[in-house]
This record gives structure tokens, C-alpha cells and sequence, in this order.
């Protein structure tokens, strides 16, 4: 297996972290929704992307990359950047079913993502719930037990996965996670989001 990640690896590490600076409209600061409106809106926002780096630590081992995720109702669109745009692996899918493409390989079909990225790539990322925690609120596919802060989530059991949000950006009239981590045994994805695109406007209650 962890030839396979150093494989993967050499296609996308990055020498350093890209610079945080986005292009989200100022606004003024906002007074924090209650849970449930906080998760109404999140709930209703379907059509979005984001701009990250992502850092892959399997035991000891990091490595970093960047990420853009495209989601658009429950179909999603993952890449995975290197070193001036290099190309390196890109999943994409819905909830029924997804697709590993990996430069000059034949793509790999499967119905769930975490079992066809370790198959092929040695680590996970659950997407399908994912593409529910990286908007701040917990997936409905399965239960899940979390603890808010500031009326925003701060941590989430699920699924046997831990995730965490260290911080949140103001993005139009809500707030949307900055940094995330998502761990589970000897797995932990960080993820710095530096950049939202939404497609729809955002809920207020």
C-alpha cells in the first residue's frame, strides 16, 4: 500500500501551501444563526465549489495537494492538483455511483468512494457523506453525534470517522468552513479551504 500512495504522491506534491487569499466579497461581520438555521441553509445549499489544499497523513507520512471540489445536487466532481496544474487523479459520481480516473489508466467504476480510493490509491475519503461535512453539518445518510460552538458545528462522530472545524470564513450572509479535519485510525485529511463559489444564494433562516 504505501507504495501505491508514494506513487500517487509523485504526481502532486506541492513544495508549499498556496496562499489563502480568496476572492469572496467584504461584507460585514455577522451576527452568528442559531444550529437550525445555520443547518437549513447549509442543507439547502446544493450547487457549489470549492478551492482547497488538502494534506494526506497516513501514519507518519504527509503529503499535500491541492483540491477542487464541484458539486452540483448530489453529483460531484473531485480533482486533485500538483505542481503548476499537473493533472493527477480526479473521482467523480453521485450517490449511486462513481468513477476513479488516474492519468493514463483506465477508470475504475465502483459505488463507493472510500472503498475504490483505498483499492487503488491506499487512503479514503468518504464522499458521499463528505460532500454533507465540508458545508458544516452532519451527513443524513447514518446517525451521527456532535458538539456545537458558537452555533456552529465543532465536532462530529459518524460512521467511525472524527471530524473537526478549527474555523469558519464568512461567505455572503452565512458562514462556511475554513479548515476541516477528518481522521479515522491511522488516516488524517486536512483540509484549508481557501476559496467558496456559490451558485445559489444563501438561506437567512
Amino acid at each position: 500500500m504505501k507504495k501505491i500512495v508514494s506513487i500517487f504522491f509523485a504526481a502532486i506534491i506541492i513544495s508549499g501551501c498556496a496562499s489563502t487569499t480568496h476572492n469572496q466579497i467584504t461584507a460585514p461581520e455577522l451576527a452568528p444563526l442559531n444550529w437550525q438555521q445555520h443547518f437549513n441553509s447549509m442543507r439547502s445549499l446544493q450547487k457549489w465549489d470549492a478551492n482547497a489544499q488538502i494534506a494526506i497523513k497516513i501514519d507518519k507520512k504527509t503529503q499535500k495537494a491541492k483540491m477542487l471540489w464541484q458539486q452540483n445536487q448530489s453529483h460531484y466532481d473531485i480533482s486533485f492538483l500538483g505542481p503548476f496544474g499537473h493533472a493527477g487523479p480526479k473521482i467523480y459520481g453521485d450517490n449511486q455511483s462513481t468513477t476513479l480516473l488516474i492519468p493514463k489508466e483506465a477508470p475504475l467504476t465502483g459505488t463507493n468512494t472510500s472503498s475504490l480510493l483505498q483499492q487503488r490509491l491506499g487512503w479514503q475519503l468518504p464522499v458521499e457523506n463528505a460532500q454533507y461535512w465540508i458545508k458544516g453539518i452532519p451527513s443524513p445518510l447514518s446517525d451521527s453525534q456532535l458538539t456545537l460552538k458558537d452555533q456552529r458545528l465543532y465536532t462530529l462522530q459518524q460512521d467511525g470517522w472524527t471530524v473537526s472545524y478549527p474555523q469558519y470564513r464568512q461567505v455572503a450572509n452565512q458562514y462556511l468552513p475554513a479548515k476541516i479535519i477528518i481522521s479515522k485510525d491511522n488516516l488524517r485529511l486536512l483540509l484549508v479551504i481557501y476559496k467558496w463559489q456559490l451558485q445559489q444564494p444563501l438561506l437567512e433562516s
